[in-house]
């Protein structure tokens, strides 16, 4: 009796879905990341992008020679550190990201060489070519999860959560946006590990191979991001009833040939990461990351981290409280898994809540999550599940309505992001934001803007600091190398609704050697040549400050009705008159 044959068909669809998803994605990255033909904002690879790429070009391009490198390119891209003086390339970051990358960094430097396209490693032909990785590493994720997915659920469940897990959160922005950052790549891995991981549990191939197998996608996981740490939950608890099965489970890992097995394959891949500290810094295991850390580990921010209008996770994905909401129903009703999604997600906030730049820079959404998403997307599937199999079809219309909902609004903000210029609880900028994406329209009869610099401050004139805050973890210094720094400045018009007709400003400043300050708080309404047409001023030491304390110094001013032309801007700054060295946080600007 002949053995039938496996329909190809289901393969061939998958292939071809792939595919068509591949194409469109990278028309998406293309739109986002280039106009015009060149590169969108400060390049492909600027900032903590260059810092992950730039191992590919030092490694097969300069032989780590500082020499080398396109001069100053370091300065352009603002990543990496080109040590001159030491010779040196200084990265913070660790290699893992490139790893997976190599192929496709060779295959480009190939062509590039062959074609004359500048094989300099950091020309356009290398930008343009650093969007296929991350959106081939994307698909894949997506298609491990499903798969993994599969074996929980049946039917549309599945894809139903791929896609909502793709549209709806900001694994969007930091596959097709952000591409180079290490999330995507995380993403793909976590992915893979659990569906690895499930085939192992559920003993179709609990083999040494499949072992193996789970240890290089651990270890390359650990040396992408080392806090991915946290997936040897995964191995112990995934699918466990009883306390006996995590014994067992760790009896498995405790076997002396699977644990020499487990320590080889990580410490392989993890030696070039060690090459590298060696290389940089004359020891083989090394902190690269200097004065950043997990300074807020005894009092995590937690509520920010959810919920603020700055990188709130909940706030710029709302399709994750479906997911939270999904964990806690399954420990509710007792389903399996239940409790290790709610232990993950807390251990993720306690993380990010802990580390000392919580909102993590210039990001969308809390972006520590996204590699998660693939254990925490589970509660979403349970959720469907129960929505499909209840009689009453309500339930179902609305779950679905609900997350349609939740991908419109990510892609809308998506497509209308920039950088955040606002404070941890500043609503006012959250909803200008919503407002410019087209979501929703506000009646704005007062504006309100906030900034406590727990946001990076871009005026030269101020640095960051945490040794002297008034609230939250950090506060700006100003000291003698500038005579005026900035609190605001934003166009007059389109604040409120009506014409702008009272304005009210405060900051707080905490001397450093004397009570007198010196500084006066100014107010200014300037036209489009920066002339002031109408300004206010008050002399801080009329508020008695003290060295050492915070002291609150406040301006109030009616604006004039003649002054309605758009091109005005109110400006808020500081004269440091004296140029004395002064603490300031918690800016507040009200206009009515």
């Amino acid at each position: 009796m002949k053995r039938k044959r496996r329909p190809v068909v289901p393969w061939l669809t998958e292939a071809a879905l792939f595919a068509l998803l591949f194409a469109v994605c990278l028309l998406l990255a293309f739109r986002m990341n280039f106009k015009d033909g060149k590169p969108a904002g400060n390049g492909v690879f600027a900032s903590d992008k260059s810092i992950y790429y730039v191992y590919l070009p030092a490694t097969f391009i300069y032989g780590w020679d500082v020499n080398r490198f396109p001069h100053r390119c370091d300065t352009l891209y603002r990543g990496f550190i080109l040590d001159y003086k030491k010779g040196k390339v200084v990265n913070k970051m660790t290699c893992g990201v490139a790893i997976l990358w190599t192929p496709f960094f060779l295959a480009t430097h190939t062509i590039a060489k062959v074609f004359a396209l500048q094989p300099d490693g950091f020309s356009l032909f290398y930008q343009k070519m650093a969007l296929i990785p991350p959106v081939f590493f994307l698909l894949l994720g997506l298609f491990f999860l499903r798969r993994f997915l599969g074996r929980y659920f049946t039917g549309f469940v599945p894809w139903a959560v791929v896609l909502t897990v793709f549209t709806a959160t900001n694994l969007w922005y930091f596959s097709l946006a952000e591409g180079l950052m290490s999330h995507v790549h995380s993403f793909f891995l976590f992915a893979l590990f659990l569906y690895l991981l499930k085939r192992f549990i559920d003993g179709e191939s609990r083999s040494y191979r499949l072992f193996a197998w789970l240890c290089l996608v651990f270890a390359l996981a650990v040396l992408i991001r080392p806090t991915n740490v946290i997936i040897t939950l995964w191995f112990l608890l995934l699918d466990v009833k009883t306390g006996h099965d995590v014994l067992r489970r760790l009896r498995i890992l405790l076997r002396p040939s699977w644990l020499l097995t487990f320590l080889g394959v990580t410490f392989l891949v993890l030696l070039p990461q060690m090459i590298y500290w060696k290389y940089v810094s004359g020891h083989f295991l090394h902190y690269s990351y200097g004065n950043e850390g997990f300074i807020n580990w005894k009092n995590p921010v937690i509520l920010p981290v959810w919920f603020s209008p700055f990188n709130g996770l909940f706030a710029y994905n709302p399709a994750v409280l479906f997911f939270v909401a999904g964990a806690l129903w399954m420990v509710f009703r007792r389903k399996q898994n239940g409790r290790l999604i709610v232990l993950t997600f807390l251990l993720v906030t306690y993380m990010a809540g802990s580390w000392h730049m919580w909102f993590f820079g210039g990001s969308y959404g809390a972006r520590p999550f996204i590699e998660y998403y693939t254990l925490l997307s589970v509660g979403l599937g349970w959720m469907l599940t129960w929505a499909f199999r209840h009689p009453n079809h309500l339930y179902r219309a609305t779950l679905l309505l609900m997350l349609v909902g939740c991908s419109w609004f990510n892609l809308r903000m998506i497509d209308h992001n920039y950088w955040y210029n606002g404070s941890t609880w500043d609503w006012d900028e959250y909803r200008t934001r919503v407002e410019k994406a087209g979501i929703l329209q506000f009646d704005w009869d007062r504006y309100t803007c906030l900034n406590d610099y727990e946001n990076m401050p871009f005026d030269p004139s101020l640095t960051q600091t945490s040794l002297r805050v008034h609230s939250r973890t950090q506060a700006a210094v100003i000291d003698n190398r500038w005579p005026f720094t900035g609190l605001l400045d934003r166009p007059l018009q389109g604040m409120v609704d009506h014409p702008p007709r009272h304005v009210e400003a405060s900051v707080w400043i905490n001397p450093v050697w004397r009570d007198s300050t010196g500084a006066v708080l100014v107010a200014s309404v300037e036209d489009d040549s920066h002339e002031p047409c109408f300004y206010r001023k008050v002399p801080v030491n009329r508020f008695g400050t003290s060295a050492g304390q915070w002291t609150k110094a406040s301006l109030a001013f009616d604006i004039p009705s003649w002054l309605s032309d758009p091109a005005f801007r109110l400006k808020i700054y500081l004269w440091n008159r004296e140029r004395r060295t002064m603490y300031i946080d918690d800016v507040k600007v009200v206009v009515e």
